[in-house]
């Protein structure tokens, strides 16, 4: 397609036939794999996704997939980095382009259950667009593909090379981690969504950095606090060392207890090492509580919060979630397709209850209210027990949203939200970007409304799919 790309191998097809030996990145809900392709349409070189299944490549124009039955493929293993709002690393490879030349580069998104979609993005976008469910859907938060790097040599420097999210959260037991082995735990232990450390305990990281000059100054960013000590302020020195060298000595934590607090250390390139790097998290022999550390992330100077972004989809993907409550196992699962995170789910079932629950970091557990039919409020608490991608027990509603006068088709809602198996008759929900649905349910559908954040209420309805 008269594109330089730069050492990737694409080889033509067509009818959803993948040539032999190409490598997929991306998979569907139902496990197969997706391949990257680009097309050619409208003018341009468009990239998208394809599969046997498909019977031909699929990319997205003006709000829906589009099917081209010839394409190339992607061969190569690829690789990416993560971006967000439409913006895309310094080093994404320009896989396509708009009829008036406009740099086109590919992107994947887990923007279903269960799956990760691969499309397109450009700047103004402002977001990565990904066809699902015959509809041309927008993810904040996506990968882009990257120009593949020179061979590596065999020494531990990997030139050119960024650093992958790096992160420890232990917000969940185990700890979730990316590109951190957790090499020790010394009188230290998992208390729900913290790690507790005693007095003199620690905790130590390794986690691997292939060219310290592409990272430029690090960003170390330890969310903690020191317990309180009854109604006194807490007391637990933390001692922050990167190989060796302290980035913290005996720092007493602001707030006395009250709240965690970020703190945030900057670590010039020249004290990494190529290769791998500790970190160690100390408190104090003589703390007189506990420290309870929840987070600790690592970014290079250019990707401030590429540690957030990738554990934020780590929750994307796994947007089903279990919990054990003291009114029997909970699930809870809404998806509009938005790539959203939940805040907070209020809902009744028809045994008549009522429940009202707000998630607590990383939605590790939950704490509410509840009401029995006829009964007072109770407080309603419950602890994540499992996530899961997908939920044999979903319900999928096509749907319409309502506006300027009439009715227009919207994307599926899928959900599974229940209490000891019973029904919902009614639903609330807002996500961490503001977005919010209330809806109640009635013979075969549901009707209601819906508000996206800085925007106006529109109606909301749907049917069983």
């Amino acid at each position: 397609m008269d594109l330089a790309f730069d050492g990737y191998r694409w080889e033509a097809a067509g009818g959803g036939a993948i040539p032999a030996g190409a490598v997929p990145h991306g998979y569907a809900a139902d496990g197969e794999p997706l391949w990257v392709c680009r097309v050619r349409m409208r003018g341009g070189v468009h990239p998208g996704e394809v599969r046997p299944a498909f019977g031909a490549a699929k990319t997205t124009w003006a709000g829906a997939e589009v099917r081209v039955d010839e394409y190339e493929v992607l061969m190569d293993h690829g690789v990416w980095g993560i971006a967000s709002g439409g913006a895309v690393p310094a080093d994404a490879l320009p896989a396509g382009h708009e009829a008036d030349g406009e740099p086109l580069y590919v992107a994947r998104a887990a923007v279903g259950p269960g799956a990760l979609h691969i499309g397109k993005v450009r700047s103004a976008f402002g977001a990565a667009n990904i066809g699902y469910g015959n509809a041309e859907r927008t993810a904040r938060s996506y990968e882009v593909l990257l120009r593949p790097p020179a061979a590596a040599p065999a020494s531990g420097r990997r030139p050119g090379i960024q650093m992958d999210p790096t992160y420890a959260d232990f917000g969940t037991e185990p700890p979730r981690v990316g590109n951190v082995t957790i090499t020790g735990v010394d009188r230290s232990s998992a208390a729900g969504d913290h790690l507790a450390i005693g007095a003199g305990g620690s905790v130590e990281l390794e986690f691997d950095v292939p060219d310290p000059a592409v990272v430029g100054e690090a960003c170390v960013a330890v969310r903690a606090l020191a317990s309180m000590l009854s109604r006194a302020p807490g007391y637990a020195p933390l001692t922050v060392r990167l190989n060796g060298r302290p980035l913290a000595n005996r720092l007493r934590i602001p707030n006395g207890g009250g709240l965690p607090q970020r703190l945030v250390f900057a670590v010039p390139a020249e004290e990494l090492t190529a290769g791998r790097n500790t970190l160690r998290i100390e408190s104090g022999v003589d703390a007189r509580s506990m420290l309870w550390l929840y987070r600790v992330t690592i970014d290079p100077m250019h990707a401030h919060d590429q540690a957030g972004l990738a554990l934020e989809r780590r929750a994307i993907a796994e947007p089903v979630l279990r919990y054990a409550s003291d009114a029997g196992d909970i699930t809870i699962f809404i998806d509009r397709g938005e790539q959203a995170v939940l805040e907070q789910v209020a809902w009744a079932d028809e045994s008549g209850a009522e429940y009202a629950i707000t998630f607590e970091k990383q939605q590790a557990a939950f704490y509410g209210w509840r009401r029995q039919p006829g009964g007072e409020p109770t407080e309603f608490r419950g602890r994540l027990t499992q996530r899961d991608t997908v939920a044999k027990e979903t319900r999928r509603f096509s749907t319409q949203e309502g506006w300027a006068g009439g009715w227009h088709r919207s994307g599926d809602l899928l959900l599974s939200v229940a209490a000891a198996g019973r029904p919902v008759t009614r639903l609330a929900w807002r996500d961490l970007r503001g977005n919010n649905g209330t809806v109640a349910f009635g013979d075969g559908g549901f009707l209601g409304t819906y508000q996206r954040v800085g925007e106006g209420p529109i109606g909301y309805r749907g049917r069983t799919a």
